[in-house]
């Protein structure tokens, strides 16, 4: 979309992605009376992460009661445990209920973002060559927004077909394939059982085995649907998994039961669905439980242990234009290279120019990790707010639980700057600076801290989890201290 005559440029708030945060930061500025906003998203549609993840067995892993936000709760799910196209039909209702699409300019980037001090907004610049401003610049992109390539030397060298688990063409036929798939996280745990039974061969190149915990699922029936529609019973469901995945966050903790449990379920699970000795061996992670994100699967072992797939627990030397090549000399010869390797967590909003006060560049802010106050605002960047920001992942929970206060608590920032006729507010550098040292200090000595993750940079910082407990974080966020912060 254009910028003509009849298109607004100036805005109070400008929200970059449609995906949950972004939704959710649109709906609550309805909610505090202000409507004059627009979102800006990339792709194509409604949804974010699940617009994106299309691939075979896309699916949330954690209870979808949890996966809806406290004020929309969904009576529609089939399935305890989500798929993709149920999330993202789940947000489009939430778009269409919430008069959101009027608000929305679909298939736009933003490339710089620029903040002006004297006139207190933000000027933007869009893919298409447009601009915009606005008082207030939410980016709600999140972690998972730019697939990552895995950094082995000759991947362009491959001839067949390459693909990404982020970005899976609807049209993608691999029956009887011979298929490689690299990468053993939770996007590989639900692609890998989707795969097994349509190839002719999978082979599966694991760098690190991972704990698997059995999937508690089931399918939704009628009484669960009509229960979902009595007065109070979607948020008492909705507490209850809550509650339910709190106290799996101890078992992250040194010496609690939970972590004895935890490990105890996993290594049955694991004793119960791989009879293979040796295939038993080479799943057996090396790694203290809860250090990565844990896998919830049912078919995972069991996709692993049929007669046409292969683990491979060997290195890759390189990527050859027939296949992959191993560090035992053997060439695995391919029709499909899938790569379930997640997001680039740690280089947040890299793909965007955002100068500061005094020209402050984000990226050199972050040189040495992403960090901000909360997740949410970051000293020298007035009138920013990020949804799901740095240290703001869970290993344990629903994302949404975040978001929520997230929202809560920009608006009331952006509440304190319309109400005292200030142009802008700003996190204190000192008070961002302590909040960083504290929790990179609590982290230092947590689970997290004792192998290499998506949670990780090189540097050993610990740039995505939040190290707590959720309550802990929602009670300091959903009030902002206003002596932490500064107006201008």
């Amino acid at each position: 979309m254009s910028n003509d005559a009849s298109t607004p440029t100036d805005f109070e708030v400008v929200i970059l992605g449609a995906g949950m945060s972004g939704l959710c930061m649109a709906i609550q500025l309805q909610r505090a009376g202000i409507a004059d906003f627009v979102i800006v998203e990339k792709s194509a549609g409604i949804g974010g992460t699940w617009w994106d993840n299309r691939y075979p067995g896309a699916q949330v892993d954690v209870p979808a009661p949890a996966y809806s936000f406290s004020f929309a709760p969904n009576p529609h799910w089939t399935h305890r445990f989500a798929d993709a196209p149920e999330i993202q039909r789940y947000q489009q209702r939430l778009a269409e209920s919430h008069g959101l699409l009027q608000h929305l300019r679909l298939g736009l980037g933003i490339t710089e973002a620029r903040f002006d001090a004297d006139a207190g907004r933000w000027r933007l610049r869009l893919d298409n060559g447009d601009a915009l401003s606005a008082r207030f610049f939410v980016c709600s992109t999140g972690a998972l927004s730019v697939g990552r390539w895995p950094d082995i030397p000759g991947l362009a060298d491959f001839q067949g077909q390459l693909l990404h688990s982020a970005r899976w063409p609807a049209d993608a036929d691999l029956a009887g394939q011979r298929i490689g798939v690299i990468g053993t996280g939770s996007t590989a745990a639900q692609l890998v059982p989707a795969l097994a039974p349509v190839a002719a061969r999978l082979t599966v190149f694991q760098r690190t085995a991972n704990w698997v915990l059995p999937r508690v699922d089931r399918r939704y029936g009628g009484l669960d649907r009509w229960l979902g529609r009595v007065p109070g019973y979607a948020p008492l469901a909705r507490r209850f998994w809550v509650q339910v995945m709190e106290w799996g966050r101890r078992g992250f903790d040194e010496g609690t039961l939970a972590r004895r449990l935890l490990i105890a379920i996993a290594n049955a699970h694991r004793r119960r669905l791989v009879p293979d000795p040796a295939l038993r061996e080479g799943l057996a992670p090396s790694y203290p439980v809860g250090c990565k994100r844990i896998i919830y699967s049912n078919d995972y072992y069991r996709a692993l242990g049929r007669p046409q797939s292969e683990l491979v627990t060997a290195g890759i030397t390189r990527i050859t234009a027939r296949g992959v090549l191993t560090d035992d000399g053997r060439e695995h010869e391919l029709d499909t290279l899938v790569c379930a390797t997640g997001y680039d967590t740690l280089h947040p909003l890299s793909g965007i120019r955002i100068e500061g006060q005094g020209g402050w560049l984000l990226s050199e802010a972050w040189r040495d990790g992403a960090n901000a106050y909360l997740g949410i605002t970051v000293a020298g960047f007035p009138n920013l707010f990020l949804m799901l920001g740095p240290n703001t992942a869970t290993g344990h929970t629903s994302t949404l639980l975040y978001i929520e206060p997230q929202a809560d608590h920009a608006i009331a920032c952006m509440q304190r700057v319309r109400r005292e006729g200030r142009r802008w507010v700003s996190v204190r550098a000192d008070v961002a600076a302590a909040h960083d040292a504290a929790q990179q200090q609590r982290l230092a000595t947590s689970v997290w801290s004792r192998c290499r993750s998506w949670y990780r940079a090189e540097n050993g910082r610990i740039v995505a989890i939040w190290p707590g407990f959720t309550a802990e974080y929602v009670r300091a966020v959903r009030r902002p201290d206003p002596a932490s912060y500064e107006l201008g």
